[in-house]
């Protein structure tokens, strides 16, 4: 047996729950969380502001608007600027309320404290980033 494996008890279900829901499309990819959770704090970025904020290419950054637009999350508007047409997007009421489910979610799971959640082989052992 592993002696550092009698510390942290089993996970808060909040953990379990949050799991879930981030199982379901089009929430399975951390990038377009990245976004949801970006427009959820900001209602609108240009999609420079968000190419520079995931680091990804145009093209990949296209298909996740487009997998956000299509569940009802955003939507894009092209506004017309003096520097030519710029793609915005915009978090919907129905991004708002995943936005408002994930938010709430990471609130109650802080509530457990450190060592609430078992760290052998998790997440919790990668490097700071």
């Amino acid at each position: 047996m592993n002696p550092d494996s009698s510390g942290p008890g089993p996970s808060p279900p909040e953990l379990k729950a949050l799991g879930d829901f981030l199982l379901q499309d089009p929430l399975r990819n951390s990038v377009r969380v990245l976004i949801l959770l970006s427009l959820g704090m900001n209602p609108h970025l240009g999609f420079t502001d968000l190419l520079e904020l995931t680091g990804i290419s145009k093209g990949s950054l296209s298909h996740h608007l487009d997998e956000l637009r299509e569940a009802g999350f955003v939507v894009t508007r092209t506004v017309f600027t003096l520097a030519g047409p710029r793609v915005r997007a915009e978090i919907t009421p129905v991004g708002r309320a995943v936005f408002e489910r994930l938010t709430q979610s990471l609130v109650e799971i802080s509530k457990h404290g450190p060592g609430t959640v078992p760290r052998e082989g998790s997440a919790a052992e990668l490097p700071p980033g």
